[in-house]
């Protein structure tokens, strides 16, 4: 059985979550503000 080169799959583009991730350790946000700002 070949193995998968991209086994996880996510739901967000990778710039999507890197910003999301940069939001969270540069203010002091909960993940509900940040998914709020995100919509």
């Amino acid at each position: 059985m070949p193995a998968d080169p991209k086994p996880y799959r996510h739901r967000f583009p990778k710039s999507i979550i890197q910003y999301a991730v940069w939001l969270y350790h540069r203010f002091t946000l909960s993940y509900r503000d940040i998914e709020e700002l995100l919509l």
